[in-house]
């Protein structure tokens, strides 16, 4: 097919699943997601990792969302990697191997946000 491109983001783990990315051109692209986590069945006690991007307001949007997420749930514990961990909050379009498999080994699940 013209104009297809496989994109692959490599994670560690066997599980596979291809999702359409669809450009406003007209032209599909595939991007193959690995190791796809099962969702979680309840967020008491879950180590929630929350990933702002650095674009104007999205920590605003995230840090509301810690604060429903603490009164909703017993036994929380949110992690805003933008104050653990600078490199998630550049502006880039790419994040190191390193970065992404920090942030996936260190919490149940991820929230992430971006803002303008």
């Amino acid at each position: 097919m013209p104009g297809k491109s496989p994109m692959t983001t490599p994670v560690s783990g066997t599980k596979s699943q291809d999702t359409p990315v669809y450009c406003p051109t007209g032209v599909t692209l595939t991007k193959k997601y690995l190791d796809i986590s099962p969702r979680v069945d309840t967020l008491d006690g879950k180590r929630v990792g929350l990933w702002w991007n650095g674009k104007p307001n999205g920590d605003v949007f995230l840090n509301r969302i810690a604060e429903l997420l603490e009164k909703n749930y017993k036994g929380i514990e949110i992690i805003k990697f933008w104050e653990v961990d600078p490199e998630g909050t550049a502006l880039i379009t790419k994040y190191s191997d390193e970065t992404l498999d920090r942030i996936a080994n260190s919490v149940d699940i991820v929230i992430a946000s971006q803002a303008d």
